[in-house]
């Protein structure tokens, strides 16, 4: 009797501070759509994680505006919250997720994952694409149908709640196979005046994955003609092959980059690409990058 009465305090208390550690500030509790992992696990992101997910705060958000009920998945670790936070727009790209939950899992802090039914779009509305909070934003904007300040607001909230103070905004996304560098492709052999390439092998391949393939790079901003030298070359002397996309408001596609440039006015901005299944370059490059912020 007295094994069953301790087991159960034992239970409450594990419950209780589980609650505890996930807790999350009002104005998100409030977007909160479910926080239970078991509900969620129809999800392929999270059938394949949910071990490592358990181990995690995890809930599901969700906000209206226009025509968008947005859903998103928001994950931080529970004892090391702030931290790296990383925003990751497109849902299609699996490699992504699966390194925000080693990148949170290693270095605390987590990710924002829109939740669009494993598709690159949002009923039809590019995730990247909605950065852009005034109808004459928006008009510039190819890519953005309709002004979105709420959207805005609330992701740059929540990043900015769980992002560490003196750490820069960041991305992840996955690419399909560049093909030699052909216009429209994500690739360091693609290099032009506002989106100059700055490789950092000799050599590079196409399609075997690792620091040397042309899928493999990361992207940093700016509205300097050139990027941040010391920046640049902290990257190239680490094996990451770089590509800086030169901003301005004329410019401007509503994307995250643009949007950290040109509204949060900085340039600590970096987003992590590769191939479509390369995990494990994906992996090595946020530990490379992890080293490089810190």
């Amino acid at each position: 009797m007295i094994f069953i009465k301790l087991l159960f305090f034992s239970l409450i208390a594990t419950v209780t501070l589980s609650a505890q550690t996930c807790k999350r500030p009002a104005y998100i509790n409030s977007l909160i759509l479910t926080n239970s992992l078991k509900s969620l696990q129809k999800y392929p992101d999270i059938q394949r994680n949910y071990r490592d997910l358990e181990k995690l705060c995890v809930d599901q958000i969700s906000f209206r505006e226009g025509k968008y009920q947005w859903k998103m998945l928001l994950v931080t670790h529970p004892k090391h919250p702030k931290g790296p936070f990383w925003f990751l727009p497109h849902d299609d790209e699996q490699s992504a997720f699966d390194a925000a939950v080693y990148a949170t899992r290693r270095y605390g802090g987590g990710f924002l994952a829109i939740m669009a039914g494993d598709k690159r779009y949002f009923a039809g509305q590019d995730p990247n694409r909605n950065f852009g909070d005034t109808l004459q934003t928006a008009q510039r904007c190819r890519g953005q149908h309709s002004p979105a300040p709420i959207y805005s607001k609330v992701i740059f909230s929540i990043i900015d709640t769980y992002r560490g103070r003196s750490l820069p905004y960041l991305a992840l996304h996955n690419n399909k196979n560049g093909f030699g560098g052909g216009q429209g492709t994500i690739s360091i052999l693609n290099s032009s005046t506002n989106t100059p390439a700055y490789p950092a092998h000799s050599e590079i391949y196409q399609g075997h994955g690792g620091l040397q393939d042309e899928d493999t790079l990361v992207y940093i901003a700016g509205m300097n003609k050139t990027p941040n030298h010391s920046k640049l070359n902290q990257l190239l002397k680490s094996g990451i092959n770089t590509k800086y996309e030169r901003v301005s408001p004329q410019r401007n596609d509503c994307s995250l980059s643009n949007f950290v440039v040109l509204s949060k006015r900085t340039t600590d901005y970096y987003n992590i690409e590769t191939e479509h299944g390369d995990l494990k370059t994906q992996m090595r490059m946020i530990d490379i990058l992890m080293k490089i912020i810190k």
